[in-house]
């Protein structure tokens, strides 16, 4: 349809290419992404089909290069591509700061990849592995809270709010600390109405994460 805007040309590449993605062709999806990024460098869509391509080189182990991305990308006009790019970077880099093997990250990545196709079974196979191959390694964290997203797509509310808990105790000062508390405190006010709880955890979230990405949000909640 030739007719069409060229945003919305480009809107639909980027469905498209998510669709290719989770059918497993991969190299297709990261074609499609790249055009829609060279054709708005400078637009927020272009910025969200560069994150899309980082993404791409994280799930195939091309972590060098997925990091180059993401360090742009960290400047981008969007807060979301933004905070997207920073979460992603911090993944990496955590997983890489101590060790240099990348085989337990090459192993998180693809269960991410599989989560993201839907192919949550698999994925929590994948998760198995990995804590049992590297116990105690630095996606710990990541592992919990990936089977925190796997449980909410599910709607299983009550397993992933013991997942948060679990990063809360185990990994509060970690980089997921301030995700998980804000995401508990989510579940508390908006699926178990327990609106004195998730005062409490927005409260909480404000003191030990104030430099958190969530406090204007959490801020925002408490005082409502």
């Amino acid at each position: 349809m030739p007719q069409l805007a060229l945003t919305t040309q480009a809107e639909c590449k980027l469905e498209l290419a998510d669709v290719l993605l989770m059918t497993g062709d991969i190299w297709e999806a990261s074609l499609r992404y790249s055009q829609v990024e060279k054709s708005f460098k400078h637009d927020a869509i272009g910025q969200e089909a560069k994150f899309r391509v980082a993404r791409i080189s994280y799930y195939t182990g091309d972590f060098g290069w997925a990091q180059a991305q993401l360090e742009v990308l960290k400047g981008a006009t969007s807060k979301l591509i933004a905070n997207d790019a920073l979460q992603l970077s911090l993944t990496i880099s955590d997983a890489l700061a101590i060790d240099t093997n990348v085989a337990p990250l090459e192993l998180y990545a693809m269960a991410d990849l599989f989560s993201f196709r839907n192919m949550d079974t698999t994925a929590i196979v994948l998760l198995d592995s990995l804590n049992n191959t590297y116990p105690n390694h630095a996606l710990a964290d990541d592992i919990v809270f990936k089977r925190a997203q796997i449980a909410l797509k599910k709607l299983n509310y009550n397993q992933a709010a013991i997942y948060y808990e679990e990063i809360l105790k185990n990994y509060g000062e970690d980089i997921l600390g301030d995700d998980a508390m804000f995401k508990l405190a989510d579940l508390n006010e908006n699926q178990f109405k327990n609106i004195e709880k998730a005062k409490e955890l927005y409260q909480q979230l404000l003191e030990k994460y104030p430099d958190s990405l969530y406090v204007v949000e959490a801020r925002k909640r408490f005082r409502r």
